[in-house]
């Protein structure tokens, strides 16, 4: 318990309190008597600084004008507990205070706050139970933090406006679709293309086959009209090349040779047209008889030229001649550069072909043909004049030797490209079929529902960007924190109302038992704990009971009956002590508990007096130690009369020297100021004991100024309102015939003796100034006026 308060400093009024003489020690009960603002609630503050071990409490209390930091030192259990400005340097947590600041935390305000049935709650619940709804205030705490975390997670998905995916089915996007996805947007996409350009996409051509360049005199251009072959030639595929080659190859017979050597010279030296003569001559040997078609001449002496022309123009002479020189015609006609060149501008024309496509099928290519061409084109021109001179060779001299080996050239080169040829027709014809399959699997749906199918998709693909990945992991923890957050919550709060359910029918019995007590015409009802998702701690509520009416804590209607208008505010004052001594009685070692009542009956009714003593009287034994402090001198002397064990003290005060603790004798000050006044100047007269003359010439006065308030106050009335001065009662008593000339004199007399005294403003001048003897006497005459008086 606490035994001392050894050092107060710089604390409110405590400018600088040491404890020192006799009678300062803390009792098993102690009393502090204090008028008002001379430092009880600083006091209280430094001892509940001390069980809080809140540094504040002192430090807002600090001496104004003072420049030092506060110092206390508080004696508990024969232990210093030091305060140096910052902290205390062991803090002593067993104390209870019931002061304004719990009542005003509680219950006394203009009406009951959440905050209020917070605090009831904590008051009923006591420590174990605080634990629990400390638990349980933690968990809603976490679990509303974790809520508002999904909450801002759930906005962000909001936000962010997708309009196909509800949040859980976004949330069970499988992860097999962060790939899947990309290849459906790509076909999407191109299906958003390819129905856009449907109309231009069904206007595009394809690409045309190539047609490798040949010999072939049955070709426009190639004179094939006029190709006269022999039967058994007609009886295989034609293979013209092959067959020119095969032309020039052959040779006349000797007679053939010699008769054309003859017909030659002859058209040499006797036709001017050469190229027409053959022909002119052959038709002429066709009409002939015995006499020339031409002139009638008889022929017989042309006998041997006439043979000569026979056997040159005989049949097969003259097939193999006009085939020699058509097929050299047909030859010279063949326009293979154009052939090499129409090859060309094929190719480079699907080329442009394919690039029109390229938006839809992608890019597609055809081999290099072109390039085979024209890498060939030298080398087939001159293989071609080559074959050309060997057929003019063999039209001036069908015996002459061909060089075949040109024609064999020819052809494999012919046949080169035209291998490279069916190549790229291969190519030609996959490509228009994919160009065609292209065309026929053009999306049947329109382009709206296409983009709609896409946003889909690109909201899939959206689940497995970065950011959303981190969403989707933050959202899917903080839910699951959330929801085991909740459970635990639930948990605790059936866990807080299975204990607290016995416990409020208990406190509510004791509550009303002390109200009783206390001379309280209310009791309190329903009292309950309870708990909600917008409150962050557990609170209790009840009713209360008045002229068996219910009355609510609150009221939504002013003129309603509720606590705020109902209760006064020594009601309320009541109900807090009521609940502060319900709560001490079901407090865990309350034997070790230091128990400190300031003012308590502050605002509470002066009826209550008597049952306020009896419950701390009944409290005195069950706590380690009792402390009462009080500005009531009638309250004091009824705890001093019926609580045993105990010491009082008293708080003094002065503006030089501050507030001081000091011993206080409740029996000396039962006394009437006129006795002490009295005992005063006997012990004067006979001890020569402390006081001054000064202080006994003012004792004088006091004296005759209480007898006579006391025994006219029924004539003084008006005087003694208004404050009047000695020399002004006397006057009013002369003046009435109540006081005698002799008494007024002597009254005047001794009222003179004590000016100096009571008015301390005057000069003090040297008959002012009395000895101990003359005190003496003007004591003696001050007993011998009273008695006359």
């Amino acid at each position: 318990m606490i035994t001392k308060v050894k050092l107060l400093k710089n604390v409110g009024k405590f400018y600088g309190f040491t404890a020192k003489g006799e009678g300062l020690d803390w009792h098993k009960n102690t009393f502090l008597f204090a008028p008002n603002a001379y430092g009880k609630s600083t006091l209280v503050n430094v001892l509940r600084s001390l069980r809080d071990n809140n540094s504040k409490l002192v430090q807002s209390r600090k001496t104004l004008g003072k420049v030092a930091a506060p110092e206390a030192v508080i004696i508990i259990d024969g232990a210093n507990h030091v305060f140096n400005d910052t902290r205390w340097d062991r803090p002593f947590p067993n104390i209870r205070i019931f002061d304004t600041p719990f009542i005003h935390a509680n219950i006394l305000a203009q009406k009951i706050e959440h905050e209020h049935k917070k605090n009831i709650h904590k008051i009923i619940i006591g420590a174990e139970g605080i634990k629990l709804a400390e638990q349980l205030a933690n968990l809603k705490n976490r679990e509303k933090e974790r809520r508002q975390q999904f909450e801002v997670l759930a906005k962000q998905f909001t936000d962010a406006r997708f309009t196909h995916h509800k949040l859980d089915a976004f949330m069970t996007i499988s992860t097999a679709e962060e790939i899947a996805v990309i290849t459906r947007i790509q076909k999407l996409e191109q299906d958003i293309k390819s129905k856009e350009s449907e109309t231009r996409i069904r206007q595009l051509s394809y690409p045309n086959t190539l047609t490798a360049p040949d010999f072939d005199p049955t070709q426009p251009g190639q004179d094939s009209s006029d190709v006269i072959q022999d039967e058994e030639e007609m009886s295989t595929p034609l293979n013209y090349l092959n067959e020119l080659r095969a032309l020039v190859a052959k040779k006349l017979a000797a007679a053939h040779a010699t008769a054309e050597k003859r017909v030659l010279t002859h058209i040499d030296q006797n036709i001017k047209n050469k190229a027409q003569a053959k022909e002119f001559i052959r038709q002429g040997l066709d009409h002939v008889q015995a006499d020339c078609p031409f002139c009638g001449q008889n022929l017989k002496n042309a006998a041997d030229l006439l043979k000569a022309y026979q056997e040159f123009f005989n049949d097969a002479f003259r097939t193999y001649q006009q085939n020699l020189v058509l097929r050299a015609s047909a030859l010279a006609k063949w326009n293979l550069d154009n052939d090499l060149t129409a090859l060309v501008s094929v190719h480079n024309a699907n080329i442009a072909t394919l690039r029109q496509w390229e938006p839809f099928i992608g890019v597609e290519t055809l081999p290099a043909v072109s390039a085979t061409a024209e890498t060939l084109r030298p080398k087939l021109t001159e293989l071609k004049a080559k074959i050309q001179s060997e057929l003019d060779k063999k039209q001036k001299d069908p015996n002459a030797d061909a060089e075949l080996p040109q024609f064999d050239a020819l052809t494999a080169e012919l046949a080169s490209i035209k291998m490279a040829v069916e190549s790229y027709n291969t190519a030609v014809t996959a490509f228009t079929e994919k160009a065609k399959n292209c065309v026929a699997s053009l999306p049947k749906s329109d382009v709206p529902s296409i983009r709609i199918a896409l946003a889909k998709e690109r909201e899939i693909q959206s689940r497995f960007k970065p950011e959303w990945k981190k969403w989707a992991t933050d959202y899917q923890a903080v839910k699951m924190d959330a929801d085991n957050l909740l459970n635990q919550k639930k948990a605790k709060e059936a866990e807080l109302a299975a204990y607290t359910k016995t416990i409020f029918e208990t406190y509510q019995t004791r509550i009303n038992r002390r109200l009783l007590s206390l001379g309280a015409d209310f009791t309190i009802i329903g009292l309950t704990g309870k708990t909600d998702e917008r409150a962050n701690e557990s609170y209790s509520d009840f009713e209360f009971l008045i002229l068996e009416q219910k009355v609510p804590l609150t009221s939504r209607q002013d003129d309603a009956p509720s606590f705020k208008n109902t209760l006064s505010e020594g009601d309320k004052s009541t109900l807090a002590f009521a609940f502060f001594i319900a709560a001490l009685e079901k407090a865990p070692e309350l034997d070790k508990q230091i128990v400190i009542f300031d003012d308590p009956l502050s605002s509470l009714d002066e009826t209550r007096r008597l049952g306020t003593v009896t419950l701390l009287a009944g409290l005195s034994p069950l706590v380690n130690q009792l402390c009462v402090f009080t500005h009531k001198k009638d309250f004091l002397r009824m705890l001093f009369d019926g609580i045993q064990n105990k010491g009082v003290l008293q708080l003094k005060s002065d503006k030089k020297n501050g507030s001081w603790i000091e011993p206080f004798d409740v029996e000396d000050d039962r006394k009437a100021e006129i006795a002490r006044l009295c005992d005063d100047m006997s012990r004067y007269l006979d001890e020569d004991f402390g006081p001054t003359p000064e202080d006994m010439q003012g004792n004088i006065r006091k004296v005759f100024e209480i007898i006579l308030k006391t025994k006219y106050y029924r004539t003084l009335a008006a005087e003694i309102k208004d404050k009047s001065g000695l020399g002004d009662l006397i006057g009013t008593l002369h003046g009435k015939g109540l006081v005698s000339n002799a008494t007024k004199d002597q009254l005047f007399r001794l009222c003179r003796l004590s000016d100096m005294a009571h008015h301390g403003g005057l000069a003090k001048l040297p008959e002012h100034t009395l000895t101990r003897e003359e005190i003496c006497s003007a004591i003696q005459e001050t007993f011998s006026g009273a008695e006359k008086v």
